[in-house]
């Protein structure tokens, strides 16, 4: 991704602070000067194209808030399927473990009434999911 490309996507998103957070190489688990958490921020706004820009450049995807929230229940409260399914994807091909049978629970519920081929992928990916972990 070009820097043009970058600088249009953090301003698109309406990130509320310097570009600088999303820089090749920045911590995006650490609090910028504002106080906002990078990766955390865009979890939980549901940016997708923000979140597949850190994860390419090192984000923890298994990262936690400081009250112990992943980023996984981050984006499932923004009601994001794409970021989503881009954790669950990245959670689950690095081994993570399987989320609590709270947040599998959740996630079913909260696409129960949505496209049928987004409640369907949520429900495939949760089983392949318990499969690779039965299986490590």
């Amino acid at each position: 991704m070009s820097d043009w490309k970058t600088q249009q996507m953090i301003k698109a998103s309406g990130w509320p602070e310097g570009p600088e957070a999303f820089a090749i190489g920045a911590d995006f688990s650490r609090a910028t000067a504002g106080g906002l958490v990078p990766l955390h921020w865009a979890c939980g706004h549901g940016k997708t194209g923000l979140v597949r820009h850190m994860i390419a450049h090192g984000a923890n995807v298994a990262d936690t808030t400081a009250d112990g929230q992943s980023m996984l229940e981050l984006a499932l409260n923004a009601q994001d399927f794409q970021t989503l399914m881009l954790l669950i994807d990245q959670l689950k091909a690095r081994g993570g473990p399987l989320p609590s049978a709270q947040i599998q629970e959740r996630l079913t519920q909260s696409f129960r009434g949505s496209h049928p081929n987004s409640r369907n992928r949520i429900r495939q990916t949760l089983h392949d999911w318990k499969r690779i972990a039965r299986h490590a």
